[in-house]
């Protein structure tokens, strides 16, 4: 009887031993485990950086390297980005401008609330940078250009406007001044007739073909959009300019009558280039830019044309 109770309490005494043992030894384990590991696995995420405390350390040592003593750096875009990948790419893709740090326009992050609804409250204002010179709105007061997010709908990819150009068409002028100026001072068809929804039609940003309007005034010369500019600024199209390199053929599409005269009959003027006498559009040169003085004083000499005729169809 009195070797059962001995064998008994031994028992006990190791089962003790066991249950504590291995338990205490498993919570360590456990405990470390939860550590998280950093991209080697090696060792603790963050191991080395100062001021942060693991599970691993002296637990007396935690007050004084806890993270919370460490001094908060504003977040940078590359901080925002691990959460907001999406917007990251679409600033780098399409931000233009706006490729700011973050921390620029949002000024406070995360205290959206839907029982208080305050979205609208707590989103960036487009006026705090773009303001008109009076410091109202960028683009004035005009319904038609507000709210800002009417046109430019995503402020990550400011100038993917993807509102119909019919409806903003009034005030193109504001953001294009320069274009809007000159429509609006050379007057042609192009102010008369049409409107920039009629050309930009399809999107903000479309540049169109000039042959979608216009058939080619010059068949012998084969042309593009760049060659009808070339002569054409497509907002002052009268305005017309060229270089010295233009052939005749191209000036024959709309002089085709001189140009017909000068072909029908081989004379000094005929192979001579139409930029040559004329370097500039509608310029009248006189006879003696090339011809110099070839008659004697005493000859009344002051009208070429009554005994040569015109300079496109001389008399031999």
């Amino acid at each position: 009887m009195r070797s059962k109770l001995i064998v008994g309490v031994v028992g006990f005494v190791l089962a003790i031993v066991l249950i504590y043992g291995f338990g205490g030894q498993q919570a360590e384990d456990l405990r470390i485990s939860a550590v998280a590991t950093d991209e080697t696995g090696e060792g603790p995420l963050g191991a080395g950086i100062e001021g942060v405390a693991w599970a691993s350390e002296d637990p007396k040592s935690m007050t004084k390297s806890s993270i919370y003593q460490q001094k908060i750096q504003p977040l940078t875009a590359v901080e925002c980005a691990r959460c907001h990948p999406s917007v990251f790419q679409a600033i780098k893709k399409a931000g233009f401008r706006h490729q700011l740090e973050c921390v620029r326009c949002h000024r406070e992050f995360h205290v959206y609330n839907p029982r208080k609804q305050n979205y609208d409250e707590i989103m960036p204002k487009c006026i705090w940078c773009h303001q008109s010179a009076t410091g109202g709105p960028f683009h004035g007061d005009d319904p038609s250009v507000t709210p800002c997010l009417r046109c430019h709908g995503d402020p990550h990819k400011p100038l993917d406007i993807t509102v119909s150009m019919s409806e903003i068409e009034t005030v193109c002028a504001d953001c294009h001044t320069k274009e809007g100026g000159e429509i609006a001072k050379y007057v042609s068809r192009h102010t008369t007739l049409v409107t920039c929804a009629d050309c930009h039609a399809d999107r903000h940003g479309y540049i169109p073909e000039c042959s979608e309007c216009h058939e080619n005034h010059s068949p012998q010369v084969e042309m593009a959009t760049k060659d009808c500019m070339a002569c054409h600024p497509v907002h002052k199209p009268l305005e017309i300019t060229y270089t010295e390199a233009t052939p005749s053929t191209l000036c024959a599409g709309c002089h085709k009558q001189a140009y017909n005269l000068l072909q029908q009959k081989t004379t000094r003027h005929t192979p001579v280039a139409c930029v040559d006498c004329h370097p500039s559009h509608k310029e009248i040169p006189p006879c003696s830019r090339c011809h110099g003085e070839p008659h004697p004083k005493g000859m009344n000499a002051t009208d070429c044309g009554s005994c040569h005729g015109i300079a496109h169809d001389l008399l031999t």
